[in-house]
């Protein structure tokens, strides 16, 4: 077992000042400010996330400590990890942190740094994700956003995305972290300067001699004097006002900067701070304004990689947008093909149908007409014995006669002939040479081999060219019959146009099939399992 040790990060180094700027940006807050962060991932783990992750995407992710509770404590995450539960992981965020102002803004607040392997993602609906089946060649699942597709635009504003990790060991905790972050500072940060004089109007100037932002009304008035119109006054954002204070010395303008520590440094700074003495001392400063325009002239200059990149990116965008339009096209061809096929067996199974009921009707109508004969006879009887007696006495061996041939019975059918033998023979499959993820279940299995070989032998069958597995690619495979005994078909075996041995030439014939048929080795079924 691992043992748990935090080691606090020296707020000069420079691994503490990204992390301040990894935590602005995942607030987009330029005035958060880390108190204190410590290094908390131990050799164990991070071994078994290099073991893990090593070849697969990684990426930062900020965690709400308060979330922390249970086997996932900070101790227990210290020490051993993340735990997961059997049934499932856990959900990390890529990108925005999502804050909640509270009444304790001005406290001193704690987050989690961690990196996570996502590897490739396989996207799903939050919705779907409990039941979700993470398939062969994938890492994680990318949790998709309501209305997510393909040619949705995203929201360049929100940078903000979700995985769900299944395995800890694609999570190392990394740094945690302490810091002050209030909104409100924060968005009087963005606002407007007021003046400093009369502290009502918009400042439009910056005095650097009185350290001041004035209004017009206001530079002109404090200005008027000989001595005071010397004063250097800039445009508000143009000027010193922009560079702010000294975070060692809060009294104190930044006026210099370190290109070495990459660091702003005042005048106490340089007297009796961290650029007074030591090596540091001997770093060469510049005014903070030419530091800032020289700066401001390198971002303004595109970077030639990341342009690169965003437009590989772009290209790669525009060849999947097209390819899901193709696969979408494909799709609706398949549904066509499929709905013929089905068609197609319907139409056989209406006439094979329509065949036996039409038998059974022949049947029945004969044996009403006999019953009606039968009920004829007597009541044309009935029908003399009430009139003359005489006629009915003369009359009566004929009727004799008549129901001598009615007791004969010699085409009585008594056995029905129409067996419930029809039958729906084979089955439609669905194929494709490149099939990322299709469950198993315990009814239906895709194994293309099988299948292609399955398909070369049911054209050999048929003498038609066999067809390899490269010509098999996201085609609709069916064979569908059906079949009924008629002594005129006994020992025959049928075949109904196949739409696919003529379209695709990659499917069985639609077949009807006799129960009786002996010329067809049962044995060697062409679509047996």
């Amino acid at each position: 077992m691992a043992t748990s040790e935090k080691v606090q990060l020296n707020s000069s180094s420079p691994q503490y000042s990204y992390l301040e700027y990894l935590l602005q940006l995942g607030l987009k807050a330029s005035t958060v400010e880390i108190v204190n962060a410590y290094i908390v991932s131990n050799p164990h783990l991070s071994v078994q996330f290099d073991r893990r992750c090593k070849d697969i995407l990684t990426l930062n992710s900020w965690v709400d400590s308060s979330n922390l509770i249970g086997k996932n404590s900070e101790d227990n995450i210290f020490k051993e990890g993340f735990t997961f539960s059997s049934e499932g992981g856990m959900k990390f965020s890529v990108g925005q942190i999502q804050y909640t102002s509270t009444k304790d803004d001005d406290s001193i607040k704690k987050i989690l740094l961690c990196r996570i392997g996502v590897g490739r993602a396989y996207a799903v609906t939050e919705e779907n994700l409990e039941n979700a089946e993470l398939p062969d060649g994938y890492d994680s699942f990318y949790i998709m956003k309501d209305g997510e597709n393909i040619d949705k635009k995203d929201d360049e504003n929100n940078y903000y995305h979700e995985y769900y990790i299944t395995e800890s060991s694609q999570v190392l905790p990394q740094y945690l972290v302490y810091y002050k972050y209030d909104p409100v500072i924060e968005k009087k940060s963005r606002e407007k300067p007021i003046c400093d004089n009369c502290e009502v109007a918009e400042a439009k100037v910056y005095c650097a001699s009185d350290s001041a932002n004035l209004c017009k009304e206001c530079d002109m008035a404090l200005h008027k004097s000989k001595l005071a119109s010397r004063h250097i006054r800039t445009p508000i954002g143009k000027g010193g006002d922009i560079y702010g204070f000294c975070s060692q010395h809060k009294d104190k303008m930044i006026e210099f900067f370190c290109s070495q520590c990459h660091i702003p440094v005042c005048v106490y700074c340089k007297m009796v701070g961290h650029h007074s003495s030591g090596e540091a001392a001997k770093h060469k400063l510049v005014s903070v304004a030419e530091a800032y325009q020289t700066v401001c002239q390198e971002s303004s200059v595109p970077d030639s990689i990341l342009e690169s990149r965003r437009t590989e990116i772009l290209n790669q965008l525009s060849v999947i947008k097209s390819r899901s339009k193709e696969v979408e096209k494909l799709n609706l061809q398949l549904e066509n093909q499929i709905q013929e096929i089905a068609k197609k067996a319907l139409n056989e199974l209406k006439k094979i149908t329509d065949s036996k009921l039409n038998v059974l009707l022949g049947d029945a109508l004969e044996l009403r007409r006999q019953l009606a004969e039968i009920k004829n006879a007597e009541n044309f009887l009935e029908y003399q014995q009430e009139g003359d007696a005489t006629h009915f006495l003369f009359s009566w061996s004929r009727h004799q006669k008549m129901l001598d041939e009615l007791h004969e019975f010699k085409f009585f059918r008594n056995r029905v002939d129409v067996s419930l033998d029809t039958r729906v023979s084979g089955n439609i499959d669905i194929l494709s040479d490149q099939v990322f993820h299709i469950p198993e279940s315990d009814t239906k299995k895709m194994i293309k081999n099988r299948t292609s070989e399955k398909i070369n032998k049911a054209n050999s069958y048929y003498n038609k060219t066999p067809v390899t597995n490269k010509q098999i690619s996201s085609v609709a495979m069916g064979n569908t019959g059906s079949s009924i005994p008629n002594k005129s078909q006994e020992n025959k075996h049928y075949k109904t146009t196949d739409f696919f041995s003529e379209a695709l030439g990659a499917l069985d014939d639609i077949n009807i099939v006799q129960d009786d048929y002996d010329d067809y080795n049962n044995n060697d079924d062409l679509f047996a399992d």
